[in-house]
């Protein structure tokens, strides 16, 4: 995160500098207060969308505007919002079909909007910080967790917390993220010369 964040940040503001203008009304669908913060920037006009109520309170503290929504049908008007902002988290989102409805959301309710996901093949899964395990099959990967990730060793989840974890986890490759977004362009971010992530950048 250290790494990559603040030059995904200062990326993404290069891109759409209209993410600082206080003006300018903003969605995060599926975030939270901390990525802003750690990009410096904050407000009222940023709508903070997520399933977890428990964020409200916290998210209104730090200056933010909240609202308990599902990013597959969230109940705005087309185009309301100047940017949509959704970092790391459309491979939560469900099934593939669920991924879909999640992707027409995000371009459906703004002018402008950015997406990160992390890439299906990188050797490191993120969300577990276990090294090539998410390549093998399903059967032999939910059973290696427990001690072949960081996540498995801190949190030692009995099976079925492993496999309600892996379940809410579904990666993307590259050739499904080109499906979402149809004739835009699927950017790599990179590390060790492989490719990390993928984002979408889109302006109208």
């Amino acid at each position: 995160m250290a790494r990559f964040r603040p030059r995904r940040i200062r990326r993404l503001v290069a891109e759409l500098p209209e993410i600082k203008q206080p003006d300018k009304k903003i969605i995060d669908i599926g975030g939270a207060p901390g990525w802003w913060e750690f990009a410096g920037i904050r407000g009222k006009n940023i709508l903070i969308v997520n399933l977890d109520n428990s964020l409200q309170e916290i998210t209104e503290k730090q200056g933010f505007s909240f609202s308990c929504a599902d990013g597959r049908a969230l109940p705005y008007r087309d185009k309301e919002f100047d940017l949509a902002v959704s970092n790391s988290v459309i491979e939560h989102a469900g099934t593939f079909n669920d991924q879909i409805r999640f992707a027409a959301e995000i371009r459906r309710c703004a002018k402008a909007f950015y997406l990160q996901t992390p890439h299906k093949w990188f050797f490191v899964e993120p969300h577990i910080i276990g090294p090539f395990i998410h390549w093998l099959p399903y059967s032999i990967y939910r059973r290696l967790v427990r001690w072949l990730s960081v996540w498995g060793w801190v949190n030692k989840p009995t099976q079925q917390q492993v496999d309600q974890f892996l379940g809410d986890t579904r990666l993307l490759t590259r050739r499904e993220m080109q499906a979402l977004f149809p004739g835009l362009e699927v950017r790599a971010e990179r590390f060790l010369g492989m490719t990390k992530s993928f984002e979408i950048i889109h302006r109208t």
